[in-house]
């Protein structure tokens, strides 16, 4: 084989699943729990009784709230 059909030769394309990064089960949980903690921490910084405004509390309650919902996105991930 020269090197002229060396380099025309045609180059195998990989699947799209073959590229995308594959993350393991302990990876998936340790990270699905991270953002579930931050969630609940905030959460729970947004309680009645806790020190803050009522607007602060409630944009609290609302970042927690989106950490729940992307742990459970990050867990379902495929």
């Amino acid at each position: 084989m020269s090197a002229a059909a060396a380099v025309n030769a045609p180059v195998e394309t990989k699947a799209k699943d073959e590229l995308s990064p594959k993350e393991c089960l302990t990876c998936r949980i340790i990270g699905t729990g991270a953002l579930a903690g931050v969630g609940l921490y905030a959460l729970q910084a947004s309680r009645p009784h806790a020190p803050g405004s009522v607007i602060g509390k409630r944009i609290t309650a609302g970042v927690g709230v989106g950490f729940l919902i992307a742990s459970v996105f990050r867990y379902a991930q495929p």
